[in-house]
């Protein structure tokens, strides 16, 4: 489906395989936790030890506490402390993120042009960090992180929200609709599925080669976000 780009006012983005590299993070950091646990590298290959830790995140989320009774319980000379754990982990993944190729001059297009645009990410301060190291924190005009907010993606009021703050941090967009905002992120069940529950316009970043039949159907799937300049104005 095509969308009209002037019935598009404003855009909403999922962070995490949508303005950065999950997989190259999530790799590198595990890559670090592999290299340095001499218990594991010594008795696994590294491309069976990364099959199992992508193991520990369907759906592109992952609960770092559990990740590491899993960890233990695969190789249980290696006892994890869960918080600890946690600890080390997001901030390991932090400080790996990058942007996705071409994503950081997307939005700093959008941001020369005038163009009304926002972060909204599940996850904890840990989203902050990435927002940091990835430099998005420089150009991003707001970010909503979802526990720090109070509420997680699906959940309509951290889209409400997001509209909000468009109109406070915007001009010109007071009477915005959702219709006339393109929510655009990766994961069908949080993303998509809650902005098409508020009335938001959806693109679907093509993470697996099919959509699941169990969501609500996107109004556009893409590759990469600078498929997006066009719609955008910023060609």
């Amino acid at each position: 489906m095509t969308l009209d780009s002037r019935h598009i006012r404003a855009a909403l983005f999922d962070l995490d395989d949508t303005l950065l590299d999950r997989t190259t993070a999530f790799e590198a950091t595990f890559r670090e936790f592999y290299d340095t646990h001499p218990d594991i590298n010594s008795t696994t290959d590294w491309g069976e030890a990364i099959d199992f830790f992508w193991s520990l995140s369907p759906h592109g989320t992952i609960d770092a506490q559990d990740a590491a009774l899993l960890i233990s319980q695969r190789w249980p000379s290696v006892p994890l402390e869960p918080v600890e754990f946690e600890n080390w982990f997001f901030g390991t993944l932090g400080r790996q993120a990058k942007p996705i190729e071409g994503a950081m001059e997307f939005v700093e297009e959008l941001n020369d042009t005038g163009f009304p645009w926002a972060v909204v990410t599940n996850g904890k301060k840990s989203q902050v960090i990435k927002l940091e190291h990835s430099g998005y924190a420089d150009v991003v005009p707001f970010a909503i992180v979802s526990r720090l907010f109070g509420a997680d993606k699906p959940d309509p009021r951290i889209y409400h929200e997001a509209i909000r703050r468009l109109k406070v941090s915007f001009e010109g967009i007071d009477d915005i609709e959702p219709s006339e905002i393109l929510f655009v992120g990766d994961n069908p069940y949080t993303d998509i599925t809650g902005a098409v529950g508020v009335g938001m316009k959806t693109a679907w970043i093509r993470v697996t080669e099919r959509y699941p039949n169990d969501a609500p159907r996107p109004d556009m799937e893409i590759g990469n976000v600078v498929e997006l300049r066009g719609l955008f104005g910023v060609v």
